[in-house]
């Protein structure tokens, strides 16, 4: 995995050239500013390269699901979390840590959870309403309610589900209820959180 700080010009590495018969295909990843903690300086990282699989496959499935049109919720809680990992396990001065939101601006998110959805609702929005920068609301409410918003927003969907599907409605009707993109991406949420499709939950209990 590489670091690129601000400012700075990298070229590949003599090894990647190599294995790429000179030519080389990079994924960058340009990171928001309000996704870094706050403090009197911004993290600094010594190294260029660092050799951490988990992180790697981490940034890797990230990736992919960019490339797959995963939701957006999900896809920036995810890399608020990587960014967390990569600067807890490398990177120096990582700022002070903010105090935890009041009970009520975290009522206020789980609110607008509940009654948004179906709808693709995004970091940024969750993070005005608690009125905090994105990565202090994902820690803040993970510490409140036991999980990240995204995954606590992916536990009512699939709540939801399960009862629509007992009652009768088809897959491809409760994806499209709860505001996935199709029935696929209905089904990756369903096998993991209970280890089976959603077809196969709604016919175990009709």
């Amino acid at each position: 995995m590489t670091v690129i700080e601000p400012h700075e010009v990298v070229s590949c590495l003599d090894q990647d050239k190599a294995a790429a018969d000179g030519q080389a295909i990079v994924q960058l990843m340009f990171i928001d500013a309000d996704l870094m903690p706050v403090g009197t300086g911004r993290p600094r990282f010594h190294e260029v390269t660092y050799p951490d699989r988990s992180l790697f496959n981490g940034i890797t499935a990230l990736h992919s699901g960019l490339a797959h049109g995963e939701d957006e919720l999900d896809l920036e809680s995810s890399l608020t979390h990587l960014l967390t990992v990569l600067l807890a396990r490398h990177a120096d001065a990582p700022g002070a840590v903010s105090p935890t939101l009041r009970p009520r601006a975290l009522r206020q998110v789980r609110e607008m959870l509940h009654s948004q959805l179906s709808s693709n609702i995004k970091l940024d929005d969750l993070a005005a309403v608690a009125g905090c920068s994105k990565r202090h609301l994902i820690r803040s409410f993970r510490q409140a309610y036991g999980v990240p918003p995204h995954h606590y927003r992916t536990l009512l969907r699939l709540a939801r589900a399960k009862s629509s599907l007992a009652a009768g409605r088809s897959v491809a009707e409760t994806a499209a209820e709860l505001g996935y993109c199709d029935q696929s991406q209905l089904n990756r949420h369903f096998r993991r959180e209970f280890g089976m499709s959603a077809g196969g939950y709604a016919r175990t209990v009709r």
